[in-house]
C-alpha cells in the first residue's frame, strides 16, 4: 500500500463517520418530528430542549467532518 492509499483511509474514514453521525442524527431528529415519538426514550415522556439543540450541533459537526474530509480528498487528489 502507497502512501497515498493510507491518506485516503484516514481522511475518507474522517468523511464517512462525519456523514454518518449527521444523517443518523437527523434520521433520529425527523423521526422524532413526524411521528412524537423520540429513539431510545420511553413513550408519552418529553424530550429536554437541551438535548433536541445538543442533537442539531451534533449534526451540524458531522456536515464540517464530512465537508472537511471531501475537501481534503479533493486536494490531494486521490479519488
Amino acid at each position: 500500500m502507497g502512501e497515498t492509499s493510507w491518506a485516503f483511509l484516514l481522511v475518507g474514514s474522517f468523511a464517512a463517520v462525519g456523514a454518518a453521525m449527521a444523517l443518523g442524527t437527523l434520521a433520529a431528529l425527523w423521526r422524532y418530528h413526524r411521528t412524537g415519538v423520540f429513539p431510545g426514550a420511553e413513550e408519552g415522556s418529553t424530550v429536554p430542549p437541551s438535548k433536541i439543540t445538543a442533537l442539531w450541533v451534533r449534526v451540524a459537526l458531522g456536515v464540517v467532518l464530512a465537508a472537511a474530509g471531501i475537501v481534503a480528498i479533493d486536494r490531494a487528489g486521490i479519488w
